[in-house]
Formats: C-alpha cells, structure tokens, sequence
C-alpha cells in the first residue's frame, strides 16, 4: 500500500539510473514522486507498475 512521504526506488529506462524519491501525491490512476527540485507524475501501466515521462524520458516505479 503506498502512503503520502513513503520512499520509492524511481528507475529511469532511458539511462538506466535509480534514485529516491518521495510520494507527494496519491490519485487514483497513480501518485507523484518529488525527486529533488522536480515533480513526477507516475500513472498505473500494470498492478504494481507506475510510469511517468518528464524531460523527454521514462521513469518506473515498481511497488
């Protein structure tokens, strides 16, 4: 179950790098991930998978 400020692996598909971010924002398509300074909206692709774009590349969470 995801909870507001609860910590999540971002990986970013593009370049292959994985960061912390926090949950900022639950919807009920997704949630948002603050990861530093920027906002990712990540959106349900498959039970347990979340995706978002920002800047021109694909970031996945994996809960």
């Amino acid at each position: 179950m995801l909870t507001l400020d609860q910590k999540v692996t971002i990986e970013c598909t593009d370049t292959d790098v994985s960061a912390q971010g926090k949950i900022v924002r639950i919807r009920p398509d997704g949630f948002d991930v603050a990861l530093g300074d920027l906002l990712i909206r990540l959106y349900r692709h498959k039970p347990k998978i979340y995706v978002g774009n920002q800047s021109g590349m694909e970031f996945v969470v994996r809960t």
